[in-house]
């Protein structure tokens, strides 16, 4: 683990955000969430090199990010991690900027409602329908962070055209395995505020559901790329998603980060750098290469 590393492991470790929470402060959590929602989603991030505008489609505000010169008619549409509860990170939105830079493509970075104001099923088609809105004009390839990972294989479950996607950290199952729950290394995910969210965001789906479950997917005759932390809590789910779905003919690129947190390729760490760099060049060969 490099220095930066075990810094912000650190930095994690005493903010205490992997700590049990209570039903109280989970649902203070919530209501201070749709405020937020309503408010801070609607100014757009500010990075050098790339122009950020905001629109709206059926109801569903997103991001544009444009890098100064647009060389392909593919686009990448990234779902940010959220625990279907929270706005997206700055981290995220970075991190959407750097893909448009290093693709000269466009990203897609859809503002999905989240817990308390929406559930699985109406985020989903918003979702399904804004994936289609960007099919019109290209090939759309799709890449998602923890929960953000999991919708985009969800949709990729459902639409077979989508032949590509990029999961980091994603929560494949909602009920989080046995092995999953033992583990006491991770610093950033919170078991009993996975729990309520999960309850919450299935509404009256079964958690067997690939919308909500990509582990219960089909991904046959598709490329994914999976990331997962060494340390994480949904890293035994992961491996068990990536061996089944290899034994079921999808194409499976699984990179785990050794002694690495949730959703590390998005950390501002040596470990991090070289898994984004990954990321970008498996975006390259999609986009220029003639693989979706």
């Amino acid at each position: 683990m490099s220095t930066a590393s075990s810094i912000i492991e650190e930095l994690f470790r005493l903010s205490g955000v992997s700590k049990e929470i209570s039903a109280k402060k989970f649902y203070k959590k919530l209501r201070k969430n749709a405020i937020r929602y309503k408010k801070g989603e609607r100014r757009c991030p500010n990075f050098f090199g790339v122009r950020v505008e905001r629109s709206v489609y059926c109801g569903m505000p997103y991001f544009l990010f444009l890098p100064k010169e647009v060389e392909s008619e593919k686009s990448v549409m990234y779902i940010h991690g959220s625990g279907y509860m929270n706005g997206y990170r700055r981290a995220q939105a970075k991190f959407a900027a750097e893909i448009a830079q290093n693709t000269h493509a466009k990203v897609y970075f859809p503002l999905y409602p989240k817990l308390p104001i929406a559930t699985i099923l109406p985020c989903f088609a918003l979702l399904n329908n804004f994936y289609a809105f960007l099919r019109k004009k290209g090939d759309v390839l799709l890449v998602g962070d923890s929960r953000g990972a999991s919708l985009a294989l969800a949709l990729a479950a459902e639409r077979e055209e989508i032949r590509s996607v990029i999961a980091i950290s994603p929560w494949v199952s909602l009920s989080v395995g046995e092995d999953g729950r033992a583990v006491d290394t991770d610093v950033m995910l919170s078991l009993s505020a996975l729990d309520r969210a999960a309850r919450l965001w299935a509404y009256d789906l079964p958690y067997e559901s690939s919308k909500l479950s990509p582990i219960f997917g089909d991904y046959a005759g598709k490329e994914l790329l999976v990331f997962a932390g060494g340390y994480e809590l949904f890293r035994s789910d992961i491996r068990r998603f990536c061996h089944e779905k290899s034994e079921q003919g999808a194409v499976v690129t699984y990179r785990e980060g050794r002694e690495q947190q949730h959703c590390y390729p998005l950390l501002p760490t040596p470990e991090g750098r070289e898994a984004r760099k990954e990321i970008f060049k498996r975006l390259q060969g999609c986009i220029y290469g003639g693989k979706v």
